[in-house]
């Protein structure tokens, strides 16, 4: 991409961004670019096992002193289930490894828990602007980094259908007011995650590649390392973890 500049006075720089370029005794004009924000939303259709699934907060929690902590070095992950949508509005928390397990209802896996799915936020930053300012009306969203609903066809889009005609706050901010049961639902999980972005003379004139992710990956899903078939020494490891029966060369 294309940094976005704008021109400064000549001598001077911005706190608001970067001076890439000053006048050359050809010309006294001077170019910024302004530090700003990249967001995207990721909405996901979860159906983990079927259309009824659970949602829980995991949160990493040291071990207090005592008797069950001699060494003081225990911790243990916390499960906080979420029951409704206004609940479900939270934001990231790297101080904990916060992250969100969502499991099925009516299926379990060969320890006799139900098998879920697992979303780890990588790439959480929050908005910078004030909550009064104009944007937040169009892009409420943006103030929570993670939002869950009950799945409904016409919620599509996080900031309603028509954002940039609008006056009032629409979208997720709007529909989770209705605190609706996500308890065995067919959940929609909606991430939001990006970067801010401190230019730099790198990036001008081409920027070049920025990456942002998170992650989804299976918990309890399989019943082993799904990559245990890829070789027959695998056979009598684990009961669960068999070889992928070979099949007749035809050629």
């Amino acid at each position: 991409g294309i940094v976005s500049t704008s021109a400064i006075p000549p001598g001077q720089d911005s706190k608001y961004g970067t001076t890439l370029f000053r006048g050359n005794g050809k010309s006294d004009y001077q170019l910024m670019a302004p530090t700003h924000q990249h967001y995207f939303v990721a909405r996901i259709d979860m159906a983990v096992d079927g259309l009824k699934n659970n949602l829980y907060e995991v949160n990493v929690k040291r071990e207090s002193p005592g008797e069950h902590n001699p060494h003081l070095n225990g911790f243990y992950a916390e499960n906080t289930h979420l029951e409704n949508e206004k609940d479900a509005i939270r934001d990231c928390n790297t101080a904990t490894s916060r992250h969100w397990l969502v499991q099925s209802t009516s299926r379990k896996n060969r320890v006799g828990e139900p098998t879920g799915y697992v979303l780890h936020p990588f790439s959480s930053t929050p908005p910078l602007g004030d909550p009064r300012a104009m944007i937040f009306k169009r892009a409420g969203f943006l103030q929570k980094q993670f939002w869950a609903t009950p799945f409904n066809p016409k919620e599509r889009f996080p900031g309603g259908d028509f954002p940039n005609q609008c006056n009032t706050v629409e979208g997720l901010p709007k529909w989770t007011q209705q605190a609706r049961s996500i308890i065995g639902s067919d959940l929609v999980l909606w991430h939001i995650f990006g970067v801010t972005h401190v230019v730099r003379l790198e990036d001008w004139p081409v920027m070049p590649a920025v990456q942002v992710s998170f992650k989804l990956e299976p918990f309890g899903f399989f019943d082993c390392s799904p990559i245990m078939d890829l070789d027959k020494e695998c056979k009598g490891v684990d009961e669960y973890a068999k070889p992928v029966p070979q099949q007749a060369n035809n050629l």
